[in-house]
């Protein structure tokens, strides 16, 4: 069976439908996770972990009419996929938006459709979708109506630039560093600590967010068909037509598929709370309002994606925990 169609068998496996373990082993296994016990509500609750946890928001919704539709499989062998690329094609379109306006706009005749298509093109997904819903219009409500647009430069003072070479030692993301080294002029800097930090920030988030969820996405799936193909091979053993050495087999392939997730996903929560502590030593030195009413956002963001790793590094060590038990039990009645 190739291994997608052995991905797809899944939905018709139900609650209950993979035997229990033999009398002799049950006494010796930890509660068995929703992987292998449930696999339909396994599916829902990494439906509902993509609908939290993916930075697309085209994504997140999908995933959250899958749940209310009871349609997790079926959103997992091909929703998703559908859904991450209708989010390229959005955020593809919507790129092309805001540089075609900053582009046929310039910014001598309409400044603040300029400023803000260049914000927005250089902005987080959010900010771009933001800025093709309602943002072009307002800026370009104020051109028309004259309202003058100030770039902040004469009013930057020694603070800012101290604020902005803080961003660029301190250990803070890729986008802010970048960002914060090449904000030389006034202007630059005025632009950086008014809008630009809080935006690169959130463009780190997201770039640390979806390289995990593509990491999970794909070790999900392997560790998906390992739990299907282990509880077969056991179920078969349970009913004497495979032998003992067969649910062995299945059980250990589980582990050298997934064995290593837990400690990827340790050190995603080291990382994590490493760029709230740099967030929180800003927070420390600076007065900025700007700054001062933005970083504890930022800090929270991290730390709650601190306690997210964490959560997924203990869902991945009891599967392996049990993996483990499951093979050492069959081992010992095979003896």
């Amino acid at each position: 069976m190739k291994r997608r169609d052995v991905f797809l068998a899944v939905a018709a496996v139900g609650v209950g439908a993979l035997a229990a373990p033999a009398p002799a082993l049950a006494a010796d296994l930890p509660a068995a996770p929703n992987l292998v016990a449930d696999p339909a509500e396994a599916d829902r609750d990494f439906v509902r972990w993509l609908s939290v946890h993916d930075p697309r928001a085209t994504v997140r919704s999908v995933a959250r009419s899958a749940l209310l539709g009871d349609t997790a499989t079926a959103f997992l062998t091909s929703g998703y996929t559908s859904a991450v690329d209708l989010a390229a094609r959005n955020r593809a379109r919507q790129l092309d938006y805001a540089n075609r306006m900053a582009s046929t706009h310039p910014a001598q005749f309409y400044p603040w459709v300029n400023a803000t298509a260049q914000r927005a093109a250089n902005g987080t997904d959010a900010e771009l979708a933001a800025y093709s819903s309602t943002g072009y219009a307002a800026a370009l409500a104020n051109d028309n109506a004259k309202v003058p647009y100030d770039d902040g430069a004469a009013q930057v003072t020694q603070a800012d630039r101290n604020f902005v070479r803080l961003l660029v030692i301190a250990g803070t993301g890729a986008t802010v560093q970048d960002r914060a080294a090449y904000a030389e002029t006034d202007a630059e800097v005025a632009e950086l600590v008014r809008y630009g930090w809080l935006s690169a920030a959130g463009i780190d988030a997201d770039t640390f967010r979806a390289q995990y969820v593509a990491d999970e996405w794909t070790r999900w799936r392997d560790a998906r068909v390992a739990a299907v193909s282990a509880a077969a091979a056991e179920q078969a053993a349970q009913a004497g037509t495979a032998s003992p050495a067969a649910a062995i087999q299945g059980w250990r392939n589980l582990l050298t598929r997934c064995g290593r997730n837990p400690t990827g996903w340790a050190g995603l929560e080291q990382f994590a709370r490493a760029r709230a502590d740099a967030w929180t030593r800003i927070l420390q030195t600076t007065s900025l309002p700007a700054a001062v009413a933005n970083l504890p956002g930022v800090r929270a963001q991290w730390l709650s994606e601190a306690t997210g790793a964490a959560e997924r590094s203990a869902w991945w060590n009891d599967l392996i925990v049990y993996a483990q038990a499951a093979t050492d039990a069959w081992a010992d009645a095979d003896i």
